[in-house]
């Protein structure tokens, strides 16, 4: 049996590797659409185009982790509202904020650092979000997305981050130690 739980640990350890090395895709369908003129430009006439977008998800750098976690901390959810006689309109409100939260964080990890826009400054160069790029992105999601694909995009941004040995490499670092680790690999 011990063998058996080292070796499906082994094995999930081996995919979430594989899954953080190649990303995740995801396709959405939107519209597009392009104004065309007509009699010398008198006329204009709107053709509507659908088309298929393509992003991915890979694993985030460090700032980006930092990012997600300052959405993260935004998630709150009041029990007692949900519990209360109006506990309907509380699971609305909070469905609709919290999905364009979701929708914000699927944002931020697919734009990764291209989110960041270098500005020069005395001797540094200092790094800024691009609000307008993220805002975008989200709306796109926010208005594209079903919740049952929000929530599968949601767990893989989720599995990416890796959180798991992040902090426990962080609580290696941390402890004192008078002997060596035990290597588990």
């Amino acid at each position: 049996m011990n063998n058996d739980n080292k070796r499906q640990l082994e094995q999930e350890r081996q995919e979430l590797n594989t899954l953080i090395g190649k990303g995740v895709s995801f396709e959405i369908k939107d519209v597009e659409v392009k104004t065309q003129s007509r009699f010398f430009g008198l006329l204009k006439k709107h053709v509507r185009n659908e088309v298929t977008r393509k992003y991915t998800i890979n694993e985030p750098t460090l700032a980006t982790l930092d990012r997600l976690s300052r959405e993260w901390v935004e998630f709150a959810i009041d029990d007692d509202a949900l519990k209360s006689a109006d506990g309907m309109t509380a699971a609305r409100t909070l469905a609709r904020t919290q999905a364009i939260r979701c929708a914000r964080v699927i944002a931020i990890a697919v734009l990764g650092e291209d989110r960041l826009i270098p500005m020069p400054g005395i001797g540094c160069t200092r790094w800024i979000e691009d609000e307008r790029k993220v805002d975008e992105l989200t709306e796109l999601f926010a208005r594209t997305i079903k919740p049952s694909r929000l929530y599968q995009l949601y767990s893989v941004v989720n599995t990416m981050c890796n959180l798991g040995d992040f902090v426990n490499s962080i609580r290696l670092m941390c402890t004192e130690r008078t002997t060596a680790p035990n290597r588990i690999e």
